[in-house]
């Protein structure tokens, strides 16, 4: 969706002021909610501060558009670190042995994960940049869609009314969101989906196939669970998908 330059500075203020870890009261339209981006940058700021303390690189997977995206520590299995909960924030730095939990754990996936896996691996700062980057183009997107999506004139089809929080902690709104409907090739899986700048794993619905459910606009990667992946979720890295758009893809797990 094409979005304009003031639709661009807004993106880029909120993105900024949200990995600064701000709490201001931004001007968004009555219909754009974001918390959704707000948890994200809540979590990558927080695996930054750790992952700085370690001195260790940020994992990463490339998407389709070649380009590799940071990956939450929270979506390695095993992993019990998240942020606001018991080892949330920054308690990690009372714990007495999360210190050297997470030097031997990261070192493990970077050793047995990578070709596994195909986790690369960032510098914090090219990963800070490749966050910011692409969650302003994600979030300008989701503003220029959502005036789109409520033009008369549009009609676009398979929209229905979201019911979500526009802000963490803050009022719920009404938005439009698009039906979205998921095929794979095996029954039974369990989908998450992840905006495209930050793999953070996200419930969308299960079983396949196919499984549906109502999406805001927005750049999606989508994954999958259960059957013969256990409790490790796939992502299938070609599949990223724009929304308001095709209402259909398949992964192929």
């Amino acid at each position: 969706m094409p979005y304009t330059e003031a639709q661009a500075q807004l993106a880029s203020s909120i993105v900024t002021n949200l990995l600064q870890g701000e709490r201001r009261e931004f001007d968004l339209p009555q219909q754009v909610a974001i918390a959704d981006i707000e948890s994200d940058a809540l979590q990558f700021s927080a695996d930054m501060e750790l992952l700085d303390h370690l001195g260790q690189p940020a994992p990463a997977i490339r998407l389709a558009d070649q380009e590799p995206v940071p990956i939450a520590l929270s979506a390695f299995a095993g992993w019990p670190y998240e942020p606001g909960g018991r080892l949330g924030a920054s308690s990690w730095r009372r714990h007495p042995f999360f210190h050297e939990f997470a030097h031997y754990y990261l070192r493990d996936i970077r050793r047995d994960g990578d070709a596994r896996d195909g986790y690369e691996y960032l510098p914090l700062d090219q990963a800070r940049a490749t966050f910011s980057r692409r969650a302003v183009a994600f979030l300008a997107n989701r503003i220029a869609a959502v005036a789109d999506l409520l033009r008369p004139e549009r009609a676009w089809p398979h929209v229905a009314p979201l019911q979500l929080l526009q802000r963490a902690r803050g009022p719920r709104i009404t938005a439009p969101g698009c039906h979205f409907y998921l095929s794979t090739d095996s029954p039974g899986l369990r989908v998450f989906w992840s905006g495209a700048y930050y793999i953070s794993p996200n419930y969308f619905s299960h079983p396949t196939t196919p499984a549906v459910g109502v999406l805001q606009a927005g750049t999606y990667v989508f994954g999958v669970d259960g059957g013969a992946y256990g409790n490790a979720i796939q992502w299938d890295r070609n599949a990223i998908v724009g929304l308001p758009g095709s209402p259909h893809a398949h992964l192929n797990y």
